[in-house]
């Protein structure tokens, strides 16, 4: 019990440790640099009137020859550098001569400039590519500033990845190395260090696997539909830097007509898409992006690609600029005549099939109901005539007296005979 407990310890103050020491990120992160104690600080743009001991009188001012003066010296009366409107490029070491002799020297720096709200954006293409951050600075900075990308991850040592700048975006750029499957939280600081000051100028926390950020498809085509007036066919190519197919995608496609304000979309697995509703005679603007099948996050939009559905000039109607509403069963897209008469006989011949079934199994019924009468009829007929025969015989022998002697002796004058009544149906 008291090595658990002491563990929990241990790993609670390991814990506190790290968030100790993110905390003070600005000072063990990104080191403020030695400025000299007598250098002349001023702001970027301002004016400055240099000065030194022992300069004083008829004086005059240079700069070392290694650096060509880009502005004139002007001395004052009273033997002071003035200087209006300071860059980066007036930084320099200045020397105060007087009688030909130097007298003093002074050194002037231009403070690095803050950049406050700004925001690091980062990003990977590919679920096997490293991380890209990318940064814009708010305002110039010093020539010699440097700036780096700094990783840094719970219970782990902080990585520095230093950025380049790039002119044509006029962003730096950050590489950071990243472990496939890695789906851990970072932190993400940015560290301007120029010649007077250094800071923390933006700073990104996200899960590394939401940092996924799929590029545009390619060469996104429009294609219409042959004789298919209200149809359009988009195709297009793997994103750059999608090479790996073990990462499945899912598409996007956005399209709207021209000059309309309405759009519609759909999503689709494979690298094409077929529009069902698209209007007969009008250009439509497609774009299409895409995401990793097991992300959330999708990429950018690609470039525009314009349609137009197919139009034989015959049957199709262009529609108005005014007349966009959505599409009726009424509208849909005529087939061609080959088409009909193929459908018509796909749907007759399966009704054709239960017609003739529904008609075997009800004439079987109507067969099977007569002979099961006609045998019913039978029988009863058998009945009555076995009653009939049973009563007949029961009258004889009720209607017979009983026989004498002086009736047998002597001859009847009469026979009478007597038949049954006939029944029913004989």
């Amino acid at each position: 019990m008291v090595g658990f407990t002491g563990g929990w310890s241990m790993l609670i103050v390991v814990l506190c440790s790290g968030r100790f020491a993110t905390s003070n990120t600005a000072e063990t992160l990104c080191p403020k640099p030695a400025v000299p104690e007598d250098a002349v600080l001023v702001t970027l743009l301002s004016d400055v009137s240099l000065t030194c001991a022992g300069c004083a009188g008829r004086v005059s001012w240079s700069r070392p020859s290694s650096h060509r003066a880009t502005r004139p010296l002007n001395v004052t009366e009273g033997g002071h550098l003035a200087l209006h409107s300071v860059t980066y490029e007036d930084e320099d070491n200045y020397t105060c001569y007087k009688d030909g002799a130097p007298a003093c020297s002074v050194e002037l720096m231009v403070k690095d400039g803050r950049h406050k709200d700004t925001s690091l954006s980062c990003y990977h293409r590919h679920p096997t590519h490293n991380i890209t951050c990318e940064w814009r600075p708010t305002g110039q900075l010093h020539p010699s500033s440097t700036v780096y990308l700094i990783k840094v991850r719970m219970l782990e040592e902080p990585t520095f990845y230093p950025c380049t700048y790039n002119r044509s975006s006029a962003a730096f750029s950050c590489s950071s190395l990243y472990r496939e499957g890695d789906s851990s939280r970072h932190v993400f600081y940015l560290c301007v260090s120029g010649r007077t000051d250094s800071e923390l100028s933006a700073n990104l926390e996200a899960r590394v696997e939401d940092l996924l950020h799929v590029a545009p498809p390619l060469n996104v085509r429009v294609t219409p539909v042959e004789h298919r007036p209200r149809r359009l066919r988009v195709s297009w190519s793997l994103p750059e830097f999608w090479e790996n197919p073990f990462y499945g995608l899912v598409y996007q496609v956005l399209y709207r007509v021209e000059n309309s304000p309405h759009q519609s979309n759909g999503t689709t697995t494979e690298m094409s898409f077929i529009i069902h509703d698209a209007l007969m005679g009008r250009r439509h603007l497609i774009q299409v992006r895409a995401r990793e099948e097991y992300q959330k996050n999708w990429g950018s939009w690609s470039e525009e690609a314009v349609g137009v559905p197919w139009s034989d000039g015959a049957t199709t109607t262009l529609v108005p600029f005014k007349y966009d509403h959505p599409t009726s069963q009424d509208e849909e897209d005529p087939l061609d005549e080959g088409e009909c008469d193929k459908h018509t006989r796909d749907e007759v011949r399966p009704v054709t099939r239960i017609f003739w079934i529904a008609a075997c199994v009800s004439l079987g019924l109507v067969i099977l109901f007569v002979l099961g009468l006609c045998i019913r009829f039978q029988e009863m007929k058998f009945l009555k005539l076995q009653w009939g025969v049973l009563r007949s015989l029961l009258h004889l022998s009720s209607a017979q007296p009983p026989a004498t002697e002086s009736a047998l002796m002597s001859s009847p004058s009469s026979v009478v005979v007597t038949f049954p009544p006939l029944l029913d149906g004989e």
